[in-house]
């Protein structure tokens, strides 16, 4: 089982770091784990690329072990293993910097364990699987928090923690109700079921939903549910802000468009009023997410919060378009996950550099730093002008699928908030830009001279990141085509 195969392959990773205690050999173990289960993952699209899936499982219904995995769980399983590769591979050269030498193979036994976790959370087809994946998930996710071991880390992952735990609680309020509805716990068996009872159990239905909207809007940080974000992306490690900001958010978002289109399904969604207005009030949340987190952006002036409060608003683009309820926005919800995770691992990566070379977080002192860190800053560049939606990178490809999504739904006020969020990510991404490279201390940088770039080696997988936002957006019409044929496998 091939699936299974990503998972036992992280999984024995970690546990054979935790064995050798070596910092060397643990990122070693932990690249060539990634690359392995990278290579998987393509197998896995190949063999899902008609649109079918694998399926296997293993016990007595309802509590047996099952997964399913189609063509979005097969794209997921590249995301985590593909971004994460590269966000470790970047954490090489950076990791000493943020954790302890004695602790570094510990981080890299809870990054395999997360992403082995990741993928269980969508491959997994009985949802109490899902559920106990869910939760490791998110014990390893603060881990990578709290393992650099400062007062303000402790508390940022625990807040993180408490708050998911919260979240999960209210996930699992929503599985119980389906499995008392139809005595089921499979995704497919729970649609099945509601297909011949739903009339009769449109309120449990309803109830159920509302509490896995609650539970997934604290655990991918919906405003305003994403208090604990800022702290915990802010002060971790930076490859665990990349790692959090890029892979585990997510995670959590395709479990909830499963629940959606899998579980209930489009044709109950579309025709039962209540459900629907529920699609309305994620959107309406969404594009609230959108303006917000641009605003609180604005305000900061620590680099790495406000990368940190520009993913607040760009999750509040994938549930805008999960909300607008049409194919197109859930083509373009699902392909923002992978421009978004491509673009903000790169940036977080950007802004670790900075820190690391400069000392220094504070935006209002990085001018001129273009000068002195001209490749760093070019990486900065590229995927800022990728979020602000500039053409030629990954980000207007995104933001071109959310207006025609919403033009397809009829909903032009959503286009307003469309156009005023990418104006907002302009006002506090193009000034570190314009103010890195241009002006009086930019001026004086250059007489002086002094260098503080990274090495060839820090660099390249950063470098490696931001070709893929230029390049994702030539070759844009080959990932559209896949996009649409991921959208009708669940539809």
């Amino acid at each position: 089982m091939l699936p299974l195969a990503i998972i036992i392959v992280l999984v024995v990773s970690a546990i054979l770091i935790v064995i050798a205690k070596n910092n060397i050999l643990a990122k070693a173990m932990t690249l060539i784990a990634l690359g392995v289960g990278f290579v998987i993952s393509i197998a896995i699209v190949s063999a899902t690329s008609d649109g079918g899936a694998i399926t296997w499982a293993v016990g007595v219904a309802p509590w047996n072990i099952s997964l399913s995995v189609g063509p979005l769980e097969a794209f997921m399983a590249c995301l985590f293993t593909g971004i994460g590769f590269l966000i470790m591979w970047a954490s090489t050269t950076m990791i000493d910097h943020d954790v302890e030498r004695k602790k570094v193979p510990l981080y890299y036994t809870l990054i395999c364990s997360l992403i082995a976790m990741l993928c269980g959370v969508v491959f997994f087809d009985n949802l109490i699987n899902v559920f106990i994946f869910i939760e490791l998930s998110s014990i390893a996710a603060a881990c990578i928090v709290i393992i650099k071991n400062q007062p303000e880390n402790i508390r940022a992952g625990l807040k993180y923690l408490t708050l998911s735990i919260l979240g999960s609680g209210f996930v699992l309020m929503g599985i119980v109700v389906f499995y008392t509805i139809t005595g089921s716990l499979t995704m497919s068996g729970i649609h099945a079921g509601l297909l011949g009872s739903f009339d009769a159990n449109k309120s449990s239905v309803l109830y159920a939903s509302i509490f896995i909207i609650i539970g997934v809007a604290f655990k991918s940080a919906l405003f305003p549910m994403h208090i604990w974000l800022p702290d915990a992306h802010g002060t971790a490690p930076s490859p665990s802000s990349a790692t959090l900001s890029s892979l585990v958010l997510k995670a959590y978002v395709v479990f909830f468009i499963k629940i959606l289109y899998v579980v209930i399904g489009h044709g109950i969604l579309s025709h039962d009023p209540a459900l629907s207005m529920l699609l309305q009030i994620i959107l309406f949340f969404g594009a609230v997410a959108m303006l917000a987190g641009s605003v609180m952006a604005i305000l900061q002036t620590d680099i790495k919060r406000m990368i940190a409060y520009s993913s607040v608003a760009q999750i509040g683009y994938i549930f805008m378009g999960i909300g607008l309820a049409n194919q197109l926005g859930l083509h373009a919800a699902i392909f923002h996950i992978m421009a978004h995770a491509v673009t903000k691992a790169g940036l977080f990566l950007v802004a670790g550099s900075i820190i690391e070379q400069t000392h220094n977080r504070r935006l209002d002192k990085m001018d001129g730093l273009g000068i002195q860190m001209p490749v760093t800053m070019l990486f900065f560049t590229i995927g800022a002008l990728s979020m602000v939606g500039i053409p030629m990178f990954i980000g207007f490809n995104s933001k071109w699928n959310f207006a025609m999504s919403i033009m397809d739904s009829g909903q032009f006020w959503v286009m307003v908030v469309l156009v005023i969020s990418s104006l907002l990510n302009a006002l506090y991404y193009l000034p570190v830009v314009i103010r890195s490279f241009f002006g009086e201390e930019a001026r004086k940088k250059a007489e002086n001279r002094e260098s503080l770039e990274r090495s060839v080696g820090g660099l390249l997988p950063i470098g490696v990141l931001s070709c893929c936002v230029i390049l994702f957006a030539v070759f844009n019409s080959a990932f559209a085509s896949f996009f649409r044929m991921v959208v009708e496998s669940i539809w």
